[in-house]
Parts: C-alpha cells; structure tokens; sequence
C-alpha cells in the first residue's frame, strides 16, 4: 500500500490520540518510509518520515503530543509543513 500525506496524518492522529510513545511512533515513521521507498513521489513526505523516525534516537529529538497532532493536521489537509520549530 502506497502511503499519502493524508492516510500518514490521520494514523499518525491515532497514534498520538492513544498515547503511542514517541520512540516506537518514530520507528513506525520509518517503516512507513522504508515500506514505500521504491514508490515514493514526493520528497517533501520523505523528509518528514526521516525527520519523524529521529524521534526514536532520544527524547531531545521527539516533538510533543501536541505538535505531532498539528503535523497530522497539515498532512491530512495538505498544507505546508514546517518541521523546524
């Protein structure tokens, strides 16, 4: 199954709604990305699976609840997402 920014965002949501801890949600991230590497068309999602699956190197790279809730927002509505903050 080829993953989108929506189906991404609106597991990701549930995820977060369940409390997943933030390390295996990152390592789900990269599964994600790796499970889809050879049909992937947007390098912008790219780049948030692999900045998601940093989340598993420790809690200095995790985003919050809160956050990741709002990246589930944009990606299931479309919008640009900016990870630097």
């Amino acid at each position: 199954m080829i993953y989108t920014r929506s189906q991404f965002g609106k597991e990701l949501k549930e995820r977060v709604l369940m409390k997943q801890n933030i390390m295996e949600i990152g390592c789900w991230a990269y599964s994600i990305y790796l499970n889809n590497l050879n049909n992937m068309v947007d390098p912008d999602f790219d780049d948030i699976l692999i900045t998601l699956n940093g989340m598993e190197n420790g809690p200095e790279f995790a985003f919050t609840y809160e956050r990741l809730n709002e990246i589930a927002d944009e990606l299931i509505s479309g919008k640009e997402i900016n990870l630097n903050y």
